[in-house]
């Protein structure tokens, strides 16, 4: 929402006077100022419209609030290795079946490039080829460190942390300090990308951390 009440920033009013200056003595004066009217019509439709990731992000936490309150709903009727072991072979399912999906989609667009049947192109032995970007990089050590890390840091250890402290912290609070995630990545990308936080963001992460206070009193 942020997004759409927020003009754009990357056209500074001084620019714009300069320019309109110039054109002033120039023939195409009313041409080159539509034209710019035009292009900053785009610019604004373009960063104030929602578009569908707005609103796939949204479900996303919408999901993740779900999944936070049925936590607190079941952590303390089940030990934390078994909600972890569910939810692992729950995930494993799901993903197995977004790959078989995704197989299966490749092959046939394979086949329909080719002007062949599916069964003609898994017998010619060519299938491997449509297939090999879903695994492009199992050869990569750098690949497998960090599906490694993503597996035992997010996906055990930070999963493993979150169901033992739901056990003693209600739903509605665990929702706002888990929104600590956001600060963390700011702080991380500064440390290790070099990126820097602009007024508007350090402006939010302060609201989460004042949040996150009030909900814990």
């Amino acid at each position: 929402l942020g997004l759409a009440l927020t003009p754009p920033s990357h056209s500074p009013a001084t620019t714009d006077a300069a320019v309109d200056l110039a054109s002033a003595f120039t023939d195409d004066a009313i041409a080159s100022s539509s034209q710019r009217a035009l292009m900053t019509a785009s610019e604004v439709a373009t960063t104030s419209s929602l578009n569908q990731g707005d609103f796939m992000i949204l479900a996303g936490a919408l999901s993740w609030s779900t999944y936070i309150f049925r936590t607190s709903s079941v952590a303390k009727s089940y030990s934390e290795l078994d909600l972890q072991f569910s939810k692992n072979v729950l995930l494993a399912v799901m993903y197995f079946g977004w790959f078989l999906t995704t197989a299966v989609t490749s092959l046939l667009a394979a086949a329909a490039s080719a002007s062949t049947s599916l069964p003609s192109l898994l017998a010619s032995g060519t299938w491997m080829e449509a297939l090999a970007p879903l695994w492009s990089g199992w050869a990569s050590l750098p690949v497998w460190v960090l599906l490694a890390y993503s597996a035992v840091g997010p996906g055990a250890v930070a999963d493993l942390l979150q169901q033992s402290g739901q056990k003693e912290v209600s739903a509605s609070e665990s929702n706002i300090i888990l929104c600590f995630e956001s600060l963390f990545a700011a702080v991380c990308a500064f440390v290790f990308l070099g990126e820097v936080s602009s007024a508007k963001e350090m402006t939010g992460g302060l609201f989460i951390v004042m949040a996150a206070i009030l909900a814990s009193k």
